[in-house]
């Protein structure tokens, strides 16, 4: 009788928790993003709260943690209005108002469970990318075009957040939506 032959296990499930803006001025951003930005057909512009990162955790056991942080997290009033060329590959609509309360709620979020999944070496800067390429000139094209298309500001209210499931295809699915509290 032979070895046993071991199957390679799939790969963990990955989650994400991002927050979706609904700016007035809003399709401006789609269309520019339509033209630059890979990953405008698979998920609508977006501020990452939780980058993708696999985990044995349960969706469920993910949603109570989100759930928890977000009931005691108040709303946060943002504007969004610079952009920035980061790491001579992405174009970033940047946090102005807000963007401390931003940074907090990511915080919070990767406490327990996930704080294992907190990249230390990268400070988070709240933003929503809006283009990326290899290319250089490409790039440069994309900021002068950004600067052009989407100047003035943009001004929201978070007051939800999103957990994500990331397929091992890159397709993006919403799970559910969370509330921040309301009281």
């Amino acid at each position: 009788m032979g070895r046993a032959v071991r199957l390679p296990r799939p790969p963990l499930p990955r989650f994400a928790v991002a927050w979706f803006p609904a700016f007035e001025g809003l399709e401006r951003i789609e269309a520019y993003r339509r033209r630059h930005d890979p990953m405008a057909n698979d998920v609508a512009a977006h501020l990452t709260l939780v980058f993708p990162f696999p985990t044995a955790l349960t969706a469920l056991q993910l949603e109570t943690h989100v759930r928890k942080v977000a009931a005691g997290w108040p709303p946060i009033p943002v504007t969004f209005r610079a952009v920035r060329v980061q790491a001579n590959e992405f174009v970033f609509l940047m946090a102005q108002r807000g963007a401390q309360s931003i940074a907090a709620l990511h915080d919070r979020l990767y406490a327990r469970s996930l704080r294992q999944h907190l990249r230390t070496d990268l400070a988070y800067e709240p933003h929503i990318t809006i283009a990326r390429s290899l290319d250089p000139r490409q790039l440069d094209v994309s900021f002068a075009e950004a600067e052009r298309d989407l100047a003035g500001e943009f001004h929201d209210v978070l007051r939800e957040v999103t957990l994500l499931a990331v397929a091992p295809d890159g397709r993006i699915e919403r799970i559910r939506d969370f509330p921040l509290d309301t009281r």
